[in-house]
């Protein structure tokens, strides 16, 4: 019975030895693994993307390539004297001026010539012109600018029979300007215009044509 104890205790013995021996390698391997081990990385997070928005561009005046409606001009036409009497033929008109346009007034300084043969004798007469003009033009729109227009000035009379004379001269009318480009008006107008020559009357009625350039 006693070896049958002695027998047990040391089984025992033995059999605690290696459970202890087990208990520490398993704790020592436990431990070198986590040592060991690869730390699972955060998960980055995305880069929030900032939309940057450009400042406004400073605001700059407004500009037109369209010239000011103002400003200088010279113009100059063509065109046919028909008399208000049947003394004199119908003749020939030239006219020139410079003036300034200040939108919807113009004001100008103009030169004409007129010619008309003489039904009762064999001759002519001539006048020459110098005028100081004022026009108030409407704007109807599509390049079109009705106007009216009134003047004063001499005329100087040369007649084929008689000394020349100067006498004064005054004239109304009507016109229609029509825009060929920014700076050029095609002009179609009507004048009455009536010089007091003490004798022959040359009383008539002008109609023109011609061209108009703003500087």
């Amino acid at each position: 019975m006693q070896l049958l104890l002695n027998l047990t205790g040391a089984k025992m013995k033995q059999t605690l030895q290696i459970a202890t021996l087990a208990i520490s390698l398993f704790v020592g391997f436990g431990s070198t693994a986590l040592a060991n081990g690869t730390e699972v990385p955060k998960a980055e997070e995305p880069a929030m993307m900032q939309e940057t928005t450009p400042p406004p561009a400073p605001l700059m005046p407004a500009t037109s390539s369209q010239p000011s409606a103002s400003g200088p001009y010279i113009s100059g036409s063509i065109g046919a004297g028909i008399p208000g009497n049947n003394e004199v033929k119908t003749g020939l008109v030239l006219n020139g001026a410079v003036g300034y346009n200040f939108d919807p007034v113009r004001l100008e300084a103009a030169m004409g010539y007129q010619r008309h043969d003489v039904k009762s004798v064999d001759g002519h007469v001539t006048y020459l012109s110098f005028m100081a003009n004022g026009m108030y033009d409407f704007d109807a729109g599509s390049g079109l600018k009705p106007y009216i227009m009134a003047g004063m000035g001499v005329a100087r009379a040369d007649m084929s029979w008689r000394d020349d004379n100067t006498n004064f001269a005054w004239q109304v009318g009507t016109g229609l300007g029509v825009k060929i480009d920014d700076q050029t008006m095609f002009d179609l107008g009507y004048r009455y215009f009536r010089p007091d020559n003490g004798g022959l009357s040359l009383k008539g009625h002008n109609i023109m044509a011609g061209i108009r350039y703003q500087f």
